[in-house]
């Protein structure tokens, strides 16, 4: 078992509030590192490698949250298209997400942590 006291408390929050699955991680990172991105669900889970059915709840989650948009019928497409909106303060919450994720015992203890959320589902 892994002492959580030891990661950044900003990236402990972070996962507590933003991080519930590794799916919410892939969009997450995806969004960040293509932040001019839109796409439908279909093709953002191809571009996470994930199946469109797994990846749209998620989608819907980090609306509700406010880091993504979802706009219908965009370019006579039948599905939504989503986008990233995130707030200064998500950007620098990821940003040290992503810092903390170069540390392997940081890394560590963040993948047990979701487990751990992904467990109690």
């Amino acid at each position: 078992m892994y002492d959580f006291d030891n990661i950044d408390p900003v990236v402990s929050e972070f996962v507590d509030e933003y991080v519930d699955s590794f799916i919410t991680w892939d969009l997450v990172l995806f969004f960040y590192e293509n932040p001019f991105t839109m796409g439908t669900p279909s093709s953002i889970a191809m571009s996470i490698g994930r199946l469109d059915s797994d990846v749209l709840p998620y989608l819907e989650k980090l609306v509700e949250k406010k880091v993504l948009s979802r706009e219908e019928h965009v370019q006579d497409s039948a599905e939504a298209v989503y986008s990233y909106i995130p707030d200064k303060d998500f950007e620098r919450r990821v940003e040290q997400f992503q810092k903390a994720l170069k540390d392997r015992a940081s890394r560590l203890m963040i993948v047990s942590k979701v487990l751990q959320k992904e467990a109690k589902k």
